[in-house]
């Protein structure tokens, strides 16, 4: 069997898992290996913006992580999305950047979990940042990532927001300036016309490095141990098994689906469970795969009498005019997301800052829409896509079986807390209510969902059971705490074991109101420091033949 050396080994190279490999390869001195299950991300659906609404729906680039029926939902199933390839879901998302409000983070402070309060995760998120505005109090210039102002130049866009505006909401300049509520266009994470995904941003630049080994199509299997430590990881690549040694540290960042079933296949987790399917136990961490988090979600969605939306695009003359203004100056439709306008905003007055999000996307697909080709919008319209941005409901994650191979157990607990289906509906009630608005009720010519005959909030919550949908923003399942019955500690340390951390947005005691790109980011910034500084205090590295990277 193969065997590969490093000091620092990173499993799976999303958004956090790029950062972590960058910052800490600048260091020639460090030799890091990171292992990424999916391929390469030269389609240019991961690459051109106004190809990526498609992104999610090509299989080879995405888990397809299907949820076990939902009990409140009537035991409908649904897929969960999450980026199989380089860039992670960064490659495949909406390309919005969103923090949250500062408020958010706090309360990960008061939840016991030191050093993650906002002013102690402000400069981790400034750091990645090459924003357009210039540096400030809520902006960083010179990181990796290059972020823009969405610009779509559709009038049902603008007429959202002036919709918005004339009913009462807050239309604010800059989204990630902590607002308690706000509506605007979003920075997105585009440059020259092409999607900055993490892999983009962070590893490109750093991939010449003598000391970086970025391995694609790589499966970790599980975390190999000698006396309670982490050393390794034993992967799959192709049919050759492949055991990569870690000098220093062994750090997940596979997602909040993938690591936690990492971590349970490597003997950390419910030892009743572990037991079940014959694992040797590591470590006992009750915790492992609970606490599951997402922003569930409903559609309102609404038909056009004009040709004011992204429907334009798709006729003979909108497609040649895109195609040319792309290839000549790398502008126009193609250049730009198809989520460009949204914010946040309380599902009642009395809130402190906002629980709801919403984003307008300016098209409407087909609905149940399945290859490339049939997402393409067939007819004028226009949908919003509404988040309960707070729940109060958690789901797990836990094993099928012991093979590495097998697909995880995903119940995704969506409204089994009853609050948060009926914060979901004040919040749709609220933006049916700016549908109503002459600013954009003038475009639209009928509503598709919810239809018209729903009027009742009672009616609406029957809707939603019916029709309620999933966002992809994982998180909780291996969250950081300050009691011993925590997965992780504040400095992502798995607890029972040494040389293993997790980073990545399964450390998240508590999902903020947010897209999860940005926290993703932070999370692999913070994480990178607190390795570093961990091994400028720590114990001299061990030397000899693992000193050879890459040995066999």
């Amino acid at each position: 069997m193969k065997i590969l050396s490093c000091d620092y080994l990173i499993v799976g190279a999303g958004a956090s898992g790029c950062v972590l490999a960058s910052r800490l390869s600048e260091n020639p001195d460090n030799q890091v290996i990171l292992l990424e299950a999916g391929g390469d991300d030269y389609s240019p659906f991961l690459r051109v913006p106004g190809l990526g609404f498609a992104a999610g729906a090509i299989a080879k680039y995405n888990w397809n992580f299907l949820l076990e029926p939902i009990p409140a939902l009537h035991d409908r199933q649904m897929v969960l999305l999450e980026g199989k390839v380089m860039g992670g879901s960064s490659s495949i998302n909406g390309m919005i950047y969103t923090r949250g409000h500062s408020r958010e983070y706090d309360q990960w402070r008061d939840m016991g979990c030191d050093g993650w309060g906002f002013e102690d995760t402000r400069p981790y998120f400034l750091r990645s940042e090459a924003n357009f505005r210039g540096a400030g109090d809520w902006h960083g210039a010179v990181g990796p990532m290059p972020l823009r102002r969405a610009n779509p130049r559709l009038p049902i866009c603008d007429a959202f927001l002036e919709a918005a505006g004339a009913a009462g909401f807050p239309i604010v300049d800059d989204l990630n300036a902590n607002h308690a509520e706000g509506l605007g266009w979003y920075d997105v994470n585009i440059h020259h016309g092409l999607r900055m995904s993490a892999a983009r941003s962070f590893l490109k630049p750093a991939s010449r490095r003598k000391n970086l080994k970025i391995m694609t199509r790589t499966e970790a299997l599980k975390v190999l141990f000698s006396r309670a430590k982490a050393t390794g990881i034993e992967a799959r690549q192709g049919n050759q098994r492949i055991t990569f040694a870690a000098a220093r540290e062994v750090i997940l960042c596979a997602g909040a689906i993938k690591s936690p079933q990492l971590l349970m296949l490597s003997g950390i987790g419910p030892s009743d469970e572990l037991h079940k399917f014959g694992i040797e136990v590591s470590a006992h961490s009750p915790q492992v795969g609970k606490n599951l988090q997402n922003h569930p979600c409903y559609r309102p969605r609404f038909a056009c009498s004009l040709p004011v939306t992204a429907r334009n695009h798709i006729s003979a003359t909108g497609m040649l005019r895109a195609g040319i203004s792309y290839v000549v100056s790398r502008t126009g439709p193609l250049a730009e997301s198809f989520a460009s306008v949204g914010g946040f905003f309380k599902s009642e007055a009395s809130l402190s800052h906002a629980d709801m999000q919403v984003v307008m996307l300016s098209a409407l697909p087909p609905k149940g829409a399945q290859g490339v080709l049939d997402m393409l919008p067939k007819e004028q319209g226009f949908g919003l896509t509404i988040y309960q941005g707070t729940p109060y409901s958690r789901g797990e994650v836990g094993l099928r079986s012991a093979d590495p191979l097998a697909a995880p157990v995903i119940r995704s607990g969506y409204f089994s807390d009853p609050r948060d289906i009926e914060v979901l509906a004040r919040g749709v009630e609220r933006m049916r209510k700016v549908m109503l608005r002459p600013e954009i009720a003038k475009y639209i010519s009928g509503a598709i969902a919810p239809p018209s005959q729903v009027r009742s909030h009672a009616e609406l919550i029957d809707e939603i059971r019916r029709e309620a949908a999933t966002s992809y923003h994982q998180s909780g399942t291996c969250a950081m705490g300050p009691d011993a019955g925590a997965v992780l500690d504040a400095r992502l340390r798995v607890r029972g074991v040494d040389g293993l951390r997790v980073a990545d947005t399964s450390i998240i005691p508590r999902l903020p109101n947010a897209a999860m790109h940005a926290p993703a980011l932070m999370i692999g910034e913070k994480a990178a420091a607190m390795i570093l500084d961990d091994a400028e205090q720590g114990a001299p590295r061990e030397t000899g033949e693992r000193r050879s990277l890459w040995k066999r």
